[in-house]
């Protein structure tokens, strides 16, 4: 399906990924991919921290979105009590829940083979797209879970992308003075200029 014949639901892509520093590379990676795909990325950066019924509303997040990427791979222990955070396993468990009810789609990456059967191993029989920690892999990933026979970008062509999105959100952070991306303004200005750099490369109208 070209990007064009898309609806405006099959367009949106819930992406559930870790938000560490460390995995910037492959979260831009994600927005550049998706965004050259005709996709439109979306996640819980979009709903404020504070305030009630969160939970409702990454539900309807989720539940606005014609498919969802929930990236795994991050699973470990961490900060003071040194444990695992559970909100992505929660929020795949939404989307598996959706995909109970509506045409859902949602698609699991990992790192390495065969790590989810030992994370997670009610999943066993659903084979994560591995993507080694890399922006090509996650690239790779990306074209087997949205590339279509015809219509769709290289993956050449969507490295080049990721190149010229990564050159726009460092110059991003030195005007801004963010250290992170997992910030509400800077998704968006990251969504936005992936929009743009796709329509001039003529990858989307």
């Amino acid at each position: 399906m070209r990007a064009s014949s898309l609806t405006a639901l099959e367009r949106n892509v819930f992406l559930n990924v870790p938000f560490d520093s460390k995995y910037h590379p492959l979260f831009t990676a994600l927005i550049a991919g998706l965004t050259a795909l005709g996709r439109e990325p979306h996640c819980v950066l979009e709903i404020p921290s504070a305030g009630q019924n969160r939970l409702d509303r990454i539900y309807n997040l989720i539940a606005s979105c014609d498919s969802s990427v929930h990236d795994l791979s991050w699973v470990r222990l961490s900060g003071r009590f040194r444990l695992p955070r559970f909100n992505m396993p929660f929020e795949l468990g939404m989307a598996f829940a959706l995909s109970r009810e509506k045409s859902h789609k949602f698609f699991v990456l990992e790192r390495e083979a065969y790590r989810l059967q030992a994370s997670l191993s009610d999943l066993n029989g659903l084979d994560p797209h591995v993507h080694g920690g890399t922006q090509a892999g996650i690239l790779r990933c990306l074209l087997d879970c949205f590339g279509t026979p015809s219509g769709t970008p290289p993956l050449v062509v969507l490295k080049r992308l990721v190149t010229r999105l990564n050159r726009a959100i460092l110059k991003l952070q030195r005007e801004q003075g963010f250290q992170t991306l997992y910030h509400p303004y800077m998704f968006r200005r990251m969504t936005d200029a992936a929009l743009e750099l796709a329509q001039t490369d003529g990858l989307i109208a």
